[in-house]
């Protein structure tokens, strides 16, 4: 079975083609069938979030040029040029994709290394997938263990503590704007799962109820009730920009919403004060022409990169501890795909010694006695890395026995002898 991934994201195309190439969850099943039959893959999930569109496939053998195929199939179903397409995107294939579905899922391919949210994209993507009949044996074990790995890394180190997500970050940068958030009137455009975290993220830092605007009340009601705020129908948008020092967008709409006209009457009511923008859209919710607009402040999914780019420096030490574990656990998923027999010895033998692991570490903390949480942390966290370095040798020379056949016959055994796995 061959695994792929072929798609783009915010490190290689800006939001003005991520855009085009952004798939309308009413149209999902229609385009996982065409994916199936125009490339031959007999399993698929296409993930599509603000910050990339990718295509996971499973087929009995290797496509030849899927690039060119990919980048064929998604011009045509979006109807843009196929070389905007093509310059964009990547491909992995067998352990690789593996390794990235497991990175992308636990937030470590984010814009926001560590972001929560992915989380839930990714299970929703598998599961359109899934209810519409395009996933097997295979992507159902992928998908499930990429998800059961995302749990361990964020239980396990601190690469998402303090909740981090993109409308956490565009607080951050309105901050910049403003320096002083606390006074500041907030309207949210969008009751969706953006939504709530936006208002979570702005409620922390202003202490003005909120304005909640959307297509469909109830869901907005339903907002204002968890967390406070008070509900605009979208008909009354250009009155809510009006009284609003910032505006959060994140509709799902393949429409602009807030065009140079609507945000030009609003300043004119509020006397041109200044207004901070954050479209988090995609596509994008705000026309760029309002860009133009005196005293208001404008950005894009994609202004936020430089924030984000601080947060990866913060978190250098997380991800150091996090790469080794999704290393081995991309192996062990193939182990266990592809051979049975040789992904259970694997799975013996890492569990064997991460059991010696856990039981010196108990002996060891104990003996230490009190430490502050951050110490034993540190430890635990050692412990761990130390294992994974040590059993990722073994795993390969495993997995490359595992293409020899009966050859390896004495070799297998003699680790199984030798580490007492039977």
């Amino acid at each position: 079975m061959e695994f792929s991934i072929v798609g783009l994201n915010h490190r290689v195309a800006p939001v003005e083609v991520r855009e085009r190439i952004a798939f309308d969850d009413a149209r999902l099943a229609e385009a996982l069938g065409n994916v199936c039959r125009e490339t031959g893959a007999t399993e698929a999930v296409i993930l599509s979030t603000c910050n990339r569109v990718e295509i996971y496939a499973a087929r009995p053998e290797a496509a030849e040029n899927e690039l060119s195929l990919a980048a064929r199939w998604l011009a045509s179903h979006h109807g843009v040029p196929e070389p905007l397409v093509a310059q964009a995107l990547y491909r992995h294939a067998g352990y690789d994709a593996v390794r990235h579905l497991y990175r992308v899922t636990a937030g470590l391919d984010a814009m926001i290394l560590g972001e929560t949210q992915i989380i839930a994209q990714v299970k929703r993507a598998y599961q359109a997938a899934k209810e519409a009949g395009h996933t097997g044996r295979a992507f159902n074990l992928l998908f499930q263990r990429a998800f059961s790995v995302a749990k361990e890394i964020h239980a396990t180190t601190g690469i998402g503590r303090g909740n981090v997500s993109v409308p956490g970050v565009a607080s951050r940068l309105a901050e910049k704007v403003f320096q002083d958030l606390a006074r500041k009137r907030v309207a949210i455009v969008g009751a969706g799962e953006t939504g709530e975290l936006t208002l979570e993220a702005f409620r922390r830092r202003s202490g003005v109820p909120p304005v909640i605007v959307n297509r469909t009340a109830e869901h907005a009601e339903r907002l204002a009730a968890r967390h406070g705020g008070r509900v605009v129908p979208l008909a009354g948008l250009e009155h809510a920009l009006a009284e609003a020092d910032i505006v959060i967008t994140c509709l799902a709409s393949t429409e602009f919403h807030l065009g140079a006209d609507l945000v030009r009457a609003a300043m004119k009511a509020r006397r041109n004060e200044p207004m901070v923008i954050i479209d988090l859209g995609v596509p994008r919710n705000v026309h760029p022409e309002v860009d133009g607009l005196e005293n208001v402040y404008l950005f894009n999914i994609d202004d936020l990169e430089s924030i984000a780019a601080r947060n990866l420096v913060d978190r250098e030490r997380d991800l150091a501890i996090c790469l080794p574990i999704i290393d081995a656990e991309a192996q062990q998923t193939l182990l266990d795909l592809g051979e049975g027999e040789l992904g259970g010895l694997v799975g013996r033998l890492r569990a064997a010694m991460h059991a010696v692991g856990d039981e010196e570490l108990k002996k060891t903390l104990e003996r230490i006695g009190s430490l502050a949480p951050e110490q034993r942390e540190e430890i635990e966290f050692l412990v761990r890395r130390i294992l994974n370095k040590v059993l990722h040798t073994p795993t390969l020379a495993i997995k490359d026995a595992a293409r020899e056949g009966a050859e390896a016959t004495a070799f297998l055994e003699a680790v199984v002898r030798l580490f007492k796995l039977r």
